[in-house]
């Protein structure tokens, strides 16, 4: 005798498809935090300093309360004074009224020379060893924003500021052997280029992407295969797509929190597990003459992982002139300009 199921029967078979359909999200959403990875090392990091980018938001912030945690000393290298101080008290906050490490706020503005070269003499003056740089800081932007030297911003800032940055703390970063962490992405692996023609220039790829922020993120990558041949200890790595502000410029409306909400919280990582791979590549990854920036590995989900990008000399040469040509270019023109006042 065939079966038809009954009113009643109907909200049962549907509630039980739904509790199957929520299992097999969770156990998916827990598939993804194994193997995202997390870092389980917690030895003292006591006498080591470390120096943040963008330390008072997001994956910055994020590292920060982890490796102060364990008694690091972090320069908190922040564009905003009043914010990093109010992250400070946050953090003291999160870890039960004290710090067991110690944070001092510097002022860093990524996108101005002039802050650039003030922080770095000011860091070099107060804090004689460095044990690692954290070149955290970044930005993606829907609309043409630029840099105090004209430069469109995820060039300016992503990539040029940091290039600025460390070439100031040449010396001290290869005679201490200090670690020099560049946050880069996966996002190097799509729809990425180094466009020379436009290189600094606002470009309108008709992508849904965001090619310019991918570009930034291909020049890092770059970038540390250069630093790498050129003898830094130089680590660098991808956070994965994260759940932080970092897109605070994209302007996100009321729905589209409704809306994504459900794709956030399976796909996107939190700030403290996308710092996971900050904290490894600061503190324990090791480079190899195999595995290396020059040979294309990078840390991804707390290990290293070989990138799907095809790297070629010419264009990491060239990345690097072009940058050293940029920084000198708008140094004279400052200077120029300094004096027809």
């Amino acid at each position: 005798m065939p079966f038809f199921p009954s009113e009643g029967t109907l909200p049962l078979a549907s509630a039980g498809a739904a509790t199957g359909l929520l299992g097999s999200i969770v156990l998916l959403r827990l598939y993804k935090l194994r193997k995202w990875g997390w870092v389980k090392s917690n030895f003292s990091l006591e006498g080591k300093t470390f120096v943040i980018t963008g330390a008072n938001t997001g994956l910055g912030y994020e590292t920060t309360k982890a490796l102060v945690r364990r008694q690091a000393t972090i320069v908190m290298a922040c564009r905003n004074l009043t914010k990093a101080n109010e992250a400070i008290g946050k953090i003291r906050s999160e870890l039960g009224g004290t710090i067991p490490g110690a944070l001092i706020p510097m002022e860093l503005d990524l996108a101005s020379f002039r802050s650039i070269r003030r922080f770095a003499g000011e860091l070099q003056r107060t804090m004689p060893q460095l044990y690692c740089l954290v070149n955290n800081a970044g930005l993606a932007v829907r609309k043409p924003e630029f840099t105090r030297e004209n430069y469109e911003v995820h060039f300016g800032v992503n990539h040029l500021g940091q290039f600025l940055l460390v070439d100031l703390l040449r010396e001290q970063l290869l005679e201490q052997r200090t670690r020099v962490v560049v946050v880069s992405s996966r996002m190097h692996e799509i729809e990425a280029e180094i466009d020379f023609k436009h290189l600094g220039r606002w470009v309108e790829y008709g992508s849904r992407l965001n090619r310019l922020y991918n570009n930034s993120k291909l020049m890092n990558f770059y970038y540390a295969r250069e630093l790498y041949k050129r003898g830094y200890n130089v680590h660098v790595l991808c956070p994965g797509l994260c759940h932080t502000d970092f897109f605070r410029h994209y302007d996100p409306k009321w729905y589209h929190y409704l809306v994504f909400s459900p794709i956030v919280w399976l796909l996107l990582r939190s700030g403290e597990q996308g710092a996971q791979n900050i904290i490894y590549a600061a503190t324990e990854s090791v480079t190899t003459p195999e595995r290396n920036p020059l040979t294309g590995y990078f840390v991804s989900n707390v290990k290293m992982r070989h990138s799907k990008f095809h790297f070629d000399e010419e264009t990491s040469v060239r990345l690097w002139e072009e940058s050293v040509r940029a920084i000198a270019e708008s140094e004279a023109k400052s200077i120029k300009d300094a004096q027809s006042t």
